[in-house]
This record gives structure tokens, sequence and C-alpha cells, in this order.
């Protein structure tokens, strides 16, 4: 089932949400839906209680991971 909403938001949102969408060749429905999808995986780590955190990491030439930051206040 789907359902529909209306959504009001700043100018400044809704221009970002159109450079995004024309950047990925997707539609802003599109673009806030994979939003809310990342939002949903941000809420499930929270919940997990076990010292996980979502973050942004870099790919290093040797292909590992290092950590450039944390997202907070999700």
């Amino acid at each position: 089932m789907k359902t529909s909403m209306t959504v009001t938001m700043s100018q400044e949102i809704d221009d970002t949400l159109t450079m995004i969408a024309c950047a990925r060749g997707i539609t802003k429905a599109e673009a806030m839906l994979r939003a809310f999808a990342l939002l949903k995986i941000a809420f499930d780590e929270t919940q997990r209680n076990d010292g996980s955190s979502i973050g942004f990491v870099q790919r290093m030439p040797d292909n590992t991971l290092q950590a450039r930051g944390v997202v907070r206040g999700i």
C-alpha cells in the first residue's frame, strides 16, 4: 500500500532537493524516498545500543577504510 503526503519545505531545501535529483537523474520524489531510507538506517543503528555509529569513510589506496566523520543528531 502506498501513501501520499504533502510536504512544506523551505526554498533552500527544495533547491537542494532539486539539485540532488538532477545530479542523480531521478525525480525529487525518488530523492526524498532515498533520504527517508537513509534516515531509517540511521535510526535503526541508534537503536542497537552497541556503540555503532553512522559515519563517513574514505577508501584509501590500499583499499582500507578510514573514518572521516560521525553523523550525530539523527
